[in-house]
């Protein structure tokens, strides 16, 4: 009985004590104090295949968030090139879906957790801009995947690439994007891993080749 008794009072200092939390990653800021900084984060979708990486993306705002920084989250307000079924991986046909709306999986919709459109994205209000990796960035944000080398960047990501750039703040590429700068920015030296990879450790294929050209 007096074990039953003490389990109950635990618990109920448990839920009163997580009632009290910010609904956040984590405290803000209790690994560093970025409180100053605001960081604008670009989605292209929501899954490896077909939009962001899902574990690339929570991670840099879980990081963020960890450090105390602010952030907000933007995505084009247009069509994914295609849907992938993440389970066979392959495309599923007669499906079309929605950039901005895809991205907003990563949100809760409200606050610093709401999804904006990246036509909105103004350098001037930020102080740094980050691109999560996955197949998004070949396909929604770029036209990778069909022209290779020759591609196209979606409009806005251009505009926002350049802004920072030439407000010199800084600009974090996860994975396959840093394609994006390599495309619109002459002179510039990126790091992207291996040319040739024997041990499969780095599932982009040739990118790291074709940003050398």
């Amino acid at each position: 009985m007096l074990a039953t008794a003490v389990r109950t009072i635990l618990s109920k200092q448990t839920i009163t004590s997580l009632s009290r939390q910010p609904a956040c990653f984590v405290h803000h800021g209790d690994y560093g104090n970025w409180g100053n900084t605001n960081v604008a984060l670009v989605f292209s979708g929501c899954g490896w295949w077909d939009g962001t990486d899902v574990h690339e993306g929570v991670y840099t705002m879980y990081h963020l968030s960890r450090n105390g920084a602010r952030f907000q989250m933007f995505a084009p307000n247009q069509q994914q090139m295609q849907v992938v079924d993440h389970m066979k991986k392959q495309q599923s046909s007669g499906e079309n879906r929605n950039m901005m709306m895809e991205s907003a999986r990563f949100s809760h919709g409200q606050g610093m957790m709401q999804m904006h459109d990246l036509s909105k994205l103004d350098a001037k209000g930020f102080d740094a801009v980050i691109f999560p990796g996955g197949h998004g960035v070949t396909k929604n944000l770029s036209t990778f995947t069909k022209d290779g080398k020759e591609c196209k960047l979606n409009n806005d990501v251009e505009r926002v690439l350049k802004d920072f750039h030439r407000s010199h703040k800084p600009i974090g590429l996860a994975s396959m994007a840093p394609l994006l700068a390599c495309r619109v920015l002459p002179g510039i030296e990126v790091t992207m891993g291996y040319e040739k990879d024997e041990n499969t450790r780095w599932d982009i294929g040739q990118t790291p080749t074709w940003c050398k050209l």
